[in-house]
C-alpha cells in the first residue's frame, strides 16, 4: 500500500524556499526582473543556472506525484473541484490584490507612473488601462510568478478529464502497469532535453499559457513523470539507493552545462536537471521521509509565502537600494526580509482566518488539521 512520500513535501518546501534565493539572485543578474540593483554582479547567471534549472521541473514533478494519489483517493470529478477550490481563489486574489503592488513599484521606479498606490491599483491596474502596460510589455491586470499555479490548473483539470473519459470507457487498469526502471530513468532525462531544444529553436518560455509550446511541452513532461512515476514499485527506492552516482553524474553534467552554449547547451541543461532531480529525491528519501509537527507547519505555509514573496522582495528592494550596504549584507537582508515576511503575513493574517485562508488556497482549518 502507498504511504505519503514525506521527502516530496520537504523537497517542495526547500524548492519554494530556493524561489526566494532566485529572484533576490535575479535583482543583481543580467535576466529579466521587475526591478532592478542599481549594482550588477557579473557571473551570478551561473549562480542561478545550478539550480534554476531544475527547481521548476521538480516542483511539477512533485505535483504529478501528488496529484496521482489525489485523483486515486477522490475520483476525476472530486478531484477537479478540490483543485479548482484551492487553486482558483488564490490565483485571482493574487492577481487582484498581492500582484497589483509589485507592478505599481516597477513601473513607478522606472518612471514610468508618478500615481500613488491607490491611484494606480483603481484606475490603471483594475481598469485594465492597458496604456501604462502595453509599452511595458504586459498586460493588466497579470498572474506574474503565480504563472505556476495557472498552468498546474489547467493540467490538473486537463488530467481529471482524462481520467474520467478512461474509467467511463474503463480502459484504465485496476492497477498500474510497472514499466522498465531504465525507462522511468532515462525518459524523463530524453525530454527535459529535447523539450530544452524545442524551446531554444525558437518557442522560448513566456509563461503566458496561450503562446508557451515550449513551455507546455517541457512542464507537462514533467508533470507527467510525477503520475507515472508515484506508483511505480523500486523507482523511489533506486534514486535512494543510488543517489551519490546521480550526485556524480549531476556534477559532470553541471561543469558540462558551463562548458557549452546554443543547442548543446539546452541539451546537456536538460540531462543536469534530470540528474539533479534524481539526486535531491534520492538524498531527501535517505534522509527526510518522515513526519514532524515542522514540515506539517511548514507544508501549509508554501503557498501563501509563494504568494506573497514576490511583492515583498521588489517593496523590500526599493526602500534598501538606496541604503547601498555591503552587497552580500544587502542580498541576505532582502532574503531575511522576504522569507520573514511572507511568513509573518501567513502566521498573522492567513492561518488563523477563515476567509484568508480561503482565498490563500488552504483547507479549513479543522480539515487541515486532521489531513495535513
Amino acid at each position: 500500500m502507498d504511504t505519503r512520500k514525506y521527502y516530496l513535501d520537504w523537497l517542495r518546501v526547500i524548492a519554494f524556499t530556493l524561489l526566494i534565493c532566485f529572484h533576490v539572485g535575479l535583482l543583481y543578474g543580467p535576466w529579466f526582473s521587475n526591478l532592478k540593483s542599481p549594482r550588477l554582479v557579473p557571473g551570478v547567471e551561473q549562480v542561478l543556472l545550478t539550480f534554476s534549472v531544475w527547481r521548476m521541473p521538480l516542483l511539477f514533478m512533485i505535483s504529478g506525484v501528488a496529484s496521482a494519489f489525489l485523483i486515486g483517493k477522490l475520483g476525476s470529478g472530486r478531484f477537479a473541484l478540490d483543485r479548482i477550490r484551492r487553486l482558483q481563489p488564490v490565483i485571482l486574489f493574487g492577481m487582484l490584490v498581492v500582484i497589483p503592488p509589485q507592478v505599481w513599484i516597477e513601473l513607478y521606479s522606472k518612471g514610468v507612473t508618478q500615481d500613488d498606490y491607490l491611484h494606480f491599483w483603481w484606475f490603471s491596474y483594475l481598469a485594465a488601462d492597458q496604456t501604462l502596460a502595453a509599452p511595458m510589455g504586459k498586460t493588466f491586470p497579470t498572474w506574474d510568478h503565480l504563472w505556476f499555479l495557472v498552468y498546474l490548473q489547467v493540467y490538473v483539470l486537463l488530467l481529471a478529464a482524462v481520467v474520467g473519459l478512461a474509467r467511463w470507457l474503463r480502459a484504465i487498469p485496476a492497477k498500474a502497469p510497472a514499466l522498465p526502471r531504465a525507462l522511468l530513468l532515462i525518459g524523463p532525462a530524453l525530454w527535459l532535453a529535447g523539450a530544452n531544444l524545442v524551446i531554444d529553436s525558437g518557442h522560448p518560455l513566456t509563461h503566458a499559457l496561450v503562446d508557451d509550446w515550449g513551455g507546455h511541452l517541457k512542464w507537462i513532461g514533467m508533470f507527467a513523470t510525477g503520475l507515472v512515476c508515484a506508483h511505480q514499485p523500486g523507482f523511489w527506492e533506486t534514486l535512494r539507493d543510488h543517489r551519490w552516482r546521480f550526485l556524480g553524474a549531476a556534477a559532470v553534467l553541471l561543469a558540462a552545462q558551463f562548458a557549452s552554449s546554443g543547442p548543446a547547451w539546452s541539451a546537456v541543461s536538460g540531462l543536469y536537471g534530470w540528474a539533479a532531480i534524481c539526486s535531491v529525491c534520492g538524498f531527501a528519501y535517505r534522509y527526510l521521509n518522515r513526519p514532524s509537527a515542522v514540515l506539517s507547519h511548514l507544508n501549509e505555509a508554501v503557498l501563501p509565502v509563494y504568494v506573497l514573496h514576490q511583492p515583498i522582495l521588489l517593496l523590500s528592494a526599493y526602500g534598501l537600494f538606496p541604503l547601498k550596504l555591503a552587497l552580500p549584507v544587502e542580498a541576505l537582508t532582502l532574503a531575511a526580509l522576504t522569507g520573514l515576511g511572507s511568513l509573518a503575513l501567513y502566521e498573522l493574517a492567513i492561518r488563523p482566518f477563515g476567509v484568508m485562508r480561503f482565498l490563500f488556497g488552504l483547507k479549513p482549518k479543522a480539515a487541515s488539521r486532521v489531513t495535513s
